[in-house]
């Protein structure tokens, strides 16, 4: 019985799939409202850690490999989402601080401080450029997966 770590490739394809149409969603909360912006970035976290889990192996080979094996793209590629991870958790702290709605329905009460809101609101207006530049790098891997991921799906239909 094939599991999901026999077509990884496919997996990965999948989870960063749904990883950015969250992104996106949360990405706009003038048009999703304040609750659902709130809710969704929660939601959000789970497909952010399994995107991590998943690139784990790569993520624990980089430091030996960073100085001496990788090129200069990939260091670069690797700073990068680094940096973007950071702000990415950045925002996703802040969101929590400046929380308007979520955490009162939880019953938590804090008063929000308006630093946390310019960090929540500055880093957030930075991510998605940054996720375009991050999804510029890998469009290599993208296009490949994407065009092996729809001929196998084309070719079970017909």
């Amino acid at each position: 019985m094939k599991t999901w770590k026999d077509d990884l490739g496919k997996t990965l394809y999948v989870m960063d799939a749904l990883l950015l149409i969250g992104f996106i969603l949360v990405c706009a909360p003038k048009a999703t409202g304040v609750l659902l912006h709130e809710w969704l970035s929660l939601l959000f976290i789970v497909p952010l850690v399994i995107h991590l889990l998943l690139h784990w192996d790569w993520l624990k080979a980089l430091p030996k490999k960073f100085v001496s094996q990788l090129s200069g793209e990939a260091r670069f590629n690797a700073v990068w989402d680094f940096i973007f991870y950071l702000a990415m958790l950045m925002v996703i702290l802040s969101g929590f601080l400046v929380s308007e709605v979520m955490l009162p329905q939880l019953g938590i009460h804090f008063d929000i401080l308006p630093v946390w809101s310019k960090i929540h609101h500055d880093l957030g207006n930075l991510l998605m450029p940054m996720l375009g530049i991050h999804l510029a790098m890998h469009w290599k891997w993208i296009k490949g997966m994407s065009k092996k991921f729809f001929k196998k799906q084309t070719a079970k239909k017909a």
